[in-house]
C-alpha cells in the first residue's frame, strides 16, 4: 500500500481555498466552472467574500476562490485563482487588490487583474500569496490579508482573508546577490499529480515572480513576471541515500501569456527520499540562484 507522506499530500495546497467573510454571509460551494473546461470533479469554487457597496448598498460583490477538495476550504500560500461576480454594477473596470496588513507596514502580492468580463459574467483574477497570515498562540490572527475589490476606481469592498501556510514549504522568498545586483524572487514548486509509488516521471509547474524593490510595496506593478529575468528553471532529481539521479528530468520553461507559469518534468526510478535541485538560469546563460525541494514517496 502506498505510504502517505508530506510530499504525497502536496494536493492539500491546490489552486485555491477560502477563509473569512466581511459580513458574515454564508459561504457557498460552486461545483462547476463552465468557462474554463467545464466541471472539474477534483476542485470547486468556494465563496470567500460577499459584500455590498454603492448607494443604498445595491451593488453586491461576490468573490470565489478555486481550490482542491482536499484543501478543506483553506486558501494557502502560493498561486491562487479567483473569480468575481458583481450584481448591480455594469462597468467594465473591476480590480482585485490583496493586501497584507502587518504591525508596522503593509504590502500587496503579485496579482493578475481581470481582463474584462468573461462570457459567464465573472471577472477572473490570479494572485500569488508569498506568506501566510500570522497567528498567535491562542489561534488569533494578528497579521492578516485583506481582499479589496475596486469597482471603477470609486467603490471598494473589503473582506478579511486568512491565508494558511503551504503544507510542504514549497513557497519560497529568495534573495540572490549577483554581479548585476541583488535580485529577489518569489516562487512555488507544484507537482501536477500526487507523488506515488512506481512513479517514473512527473509533470511539474513553477510559478515565478520577481520583486522590484524600487517600487513601493503597495503598488501592484512592484511585482513582475520573471520571464525576462529567468529564462528557464533547470530541474534535476537526486537520491542522496543511493547517490544517483534518474532519467526524465526536463527544465521548466515559461508558458507564453501566463501569470508567471513555468512547466517542466522531473524523473524518478525508485521509491524513497529524493532531492529536486532547482537552478534559475538567466537569458545570458548564467545561473541566478539555486534551491532544493525535498520529497518522499
Amino acid at each position: 500500500m502506498m505510504r502517505v507522506t508530506i510530499a504525497a499530500r502536496w494536493l492539500l495546497l491546490g489552486a485555491l481555498s477560502a477563509a473569512y467573510l466581511l459580513s458574515g454571509c454564508k459561504k457557498k460551494e460552486k461545483v462547476e466552472d463552465h468557462s474554463h473546461g467545464g466541471p472539474q470533479p477534483d476542485s470547486i469554487w468556494w465563496e470567500v467574500m460577499h459584500a455590498r457597496t454603492g448607494p443604498n448598498n445595491q451593488i453586491h460583490v461576490h468573490v470565489e476562490a478555486r481550490l482542491h477538495r482536499d484543501q478543506d476550504r483553506q486558501v494557502r500560500e502560493g498561486y491562487n485563482r479567483f473569480r468575481i461576480k458583481v450584481k448591480g454594477y455594469s462597468g467594465p473596470d473591476v480590480r482585485l487588490l490583496p493586501m497584507m496588513y502587518m504591525t508596522t507596514t503593509k504590502h500587496t502580492c503579485p496579482t493578475k487583474q481581470p481582463d474584462g468580463k468573461a462570457p459567464d459574467d465573472y471577472f477572473y483574477a490570479e494572485a500569488f500569496f508569498q506568506m501566510p497570515s500570522t497567528v498567535d498562540a491562542n489561534g488569533n490572527v494578528t497579521e492578516s490579508w485583506k481582499l479589496h475589490v475596486i469597482l471603477g476606481g470609486n467603490d471598494t469592498v473589503t473582506a478579511d482573508l486568512r491565508v494558511h501556510p503551504h503544507p510542504n514549504g514549497w513557497v519560497r522568498r529568495k534573495r540572490f546577490d549577483t554581479s548585476m545586483g541583488r535580485v529577489r524572487l518569489l516562487y512555488e514548486f507544484r507537482p501536477e499529480e500526487a507523488f506515488k509509488q512506481n512513479t517514473s516521471t512527473m509533470p511539474v509547474r513553477m510559478y515565478v515572480y520577481r520583486r522590484d524593490t524600487t517600487i513601493p510595496h503597495d503598488r501592484l506593478d512592484g511585482f513582475l513576471s520573471a520571464s525576462d529575468m529567468v529564462r528557464v528553471v533547470q530541474l534535476k532529481t537526486w537520491m542522496p541515500s543511493m547517490d544517483h539521479t534518474a532519467p526524465g528530468n526536463q527544465p521548466a520553461q515559461p508558458v507564453s501569456n501566463s501569470f508567471g507559469l513555468y512547466k517542466g518534468q522531473v524523473g524518478f526510478n525508485m521509491n524513497g527520499d529524493w532531492d529536486i535541485y532547482l537552478a534559475f538560469v538567466r537569458p545570458q546563460g548564467d545561473t541566478l540562484g539555486l534551491d532544493t525541494v525535498k520529497v518522499r514517496f
